[in-house]
């Protein structure tokens, strides 16, 4: 599967701090970059095949039990229907940030480090 726009991932997804190590380890620019284009490629397909098919046979599970069609998913919901967001009031504490709850509320970089970590059990 080829990763289209694969120089925007590799800034995105892959730490520029590695990157540098990377390169002095390998003493070339571009066999570095071909290294994490390798990286990526296998990544993002093992996220396919482990996470997102069986996310995605999940929710056509869930659409089917629920007798959700094609058309229904096609149609723009009712002003009724719609989900109406809410702010969330949250407390902020040396160990992070929490709802009134006192659940976690997790940045983006935490929540990553979680998805790598349980995509690294399933690979090894």
């Amino acid at each position: 599967m080829p990763i289209p726009y694969v120089h925007l991932m590799i800034k995105s997804f892959f730490p520029k701090g590695k990157y540098k190590e990377l390169k002095t380890i390998v003493k070339s620019k571009r066999i570095a970059l071909t290294i994490v284009a390798l990286f990526l490629k296998v990544f993002v397909s093992e996220f396919y095949n482990i996470i997102w098919q069986s996310r995605c046979k999940a929710v056509a599970k869930c659409e089917h039990t629920k007798g959700i069609k094609k058309q229904d998913l096609r149609k723009r919901p009712l002003a009724h229907q719609r989900i109406a967001y809410k702010w969330i009031l949250t407390i902020q504490t040396e160990e992070g940030t929490f709802d009134l709850k006192k659940k976690k509320i997790l940045k983006h970089n935490e929540q990553w480090s979680i998805a790598l970590e349980k995509t690294k059990q399933y690979i090894n």
